[in-house]
């Protein structure tokens, strides 16, 4: 090789050198944003889901805005793939600015009992989370296209396979007193032991006579109604409450609203007695059709809460549920 090649050659390494020092001086010197994942906790429990709470914090170094799309969240249970969840949780951060978002996402234990073997034997779900964030860079010399953060979570949560029932239904009719008492407001003159007689006969399920001296609907008197709400976990996770509020509805129209203490705990199921009145008010067509048919279609809507072990939450945990189902009469 003679002189003029060996300068050229050298010229060319010392060229090569300097854009490689040139590009990692301006890789190493060129800020990325940051994303804290500040929070992740189980934030409620349904008999059909559970939800996934999360809290993400992004820091934008930019003179300019950065927007994306969110986290894309994978949940695998008992080491098998569930459910992905894409794009969670997206936002906006303003230029030079910090912002937080909190988002959740929901697993349905339905989902869950298609893969995981032998769901009714388990107590405790291990439900690992791969969660993958990809923030888009603005337009600038020396930036990346994009910036990736990927985190792991795990947690457990109890294995849940639901049923309710309603049982023991029973209405009792008003003292005749209440019934004298309610007529004198309604400015009726009628007979209270006619009247008495006549919502018997409806509670009965006899049928309603032409002679009858009042139409209980009429009537703004009180009704007794006494059930047990039965909650049944058919597999072993914990899913037992020391008191529920509750509404009841029977053949679709809501009947009574509030709220049992008195719970019994039995392996595998949960039993809450209500005792509550009604208005004869209430006594609509569809109400009466399960005095006649002496069985029907009930609803109940549930909230609760259980404390489950402090690894997954150290507050109570709330429960809810909105099941419906079919029950008969004594």
């Amino acid at each position: 090789m003679d002189r003029i090649d060996r300068r050229t050659a050298a010229l060319v390494a010392a060229l090569v050198l300097l854009a490689l020092s040139a590009g990692q001086a301006a890789a190493a010197g060129f800020p990325k944003p940051t994303a804290e994942l500040r929070r992740f906790e189980v934030e409620a429990l349904t008999l059909r889901d559970v939800t996934f709470l999360f809290e993400l914090a992004v820091k934008n170094p930019y003179p300019l805005e950065l927007k994306f799309d969110g986290m894309t969240i994978v949940f695998s249970v008992e080491g098998t793939k569930v459910f992905t969840a894409k794009s969670r949780g997206g936002f906006t951060v303003k230029a030079k600015g910090e912002k937080a978002n909190t988002f959740t996402v929901k697993l349905a234990y339905a989902d869950i009992i298609k893969v995981v073997k032998e769901y009714a034997t388990k107590e405790w779900l291990a439900t690992t989370i791969d969660a993958t964030l990809v923030i888009p860079i603005p337009k600038m010399p020396g930036a990346p296209s994009d910036v990736t953060f990927t985190y792991k979570l795990s947690k457990k949560v109890p294995a849940i396979k639901p049923s309710v029932a309603l049982l023991d239904f029973q209405v009792k009719p008003p003292t005749q007193e209440q019934i004298t008492a309610a007529l004198a407001r309604a400015g009726r003159k009628v007979d209270s032991g006619k009247a008495l007689g006549v919502i018997k006969n409806m509670l009965a399920g006899r049928k309603a006579d032409p002679a009858d001296v009042i139409d209980p609907a009429e009537l703004d008197v009180p009704l007794t109604v006494t059930f047990t709400i039965e909650v049944r976990n058919e597999a072993k996770g914990p899913l037992g409450f020391d008191s529920l509020g509750y509404e009841l509805f029977v053949n679709g129209e809501s009947l009574v609203v509030g709220d049992s203490s008195s719970v019994v705990k039995q392996a595998g199921r949960t039993l809450i007695t209500v005792s509550n009145t009604f208005s004869a008010k209430k006594l609509s067509k569809a109400v009466r059709a399960l005095f006649a048919d002496r069985s029907g279609t009930f609803g109940v809507i549930g909230k609760a809460s259980i404390k489950l072990p402090d690894e997954i939450r150290k507050e109570p945990i709330p429960v809810s549920f909105d099941e419906q189902g079919n029950f008969s009469l004594k």
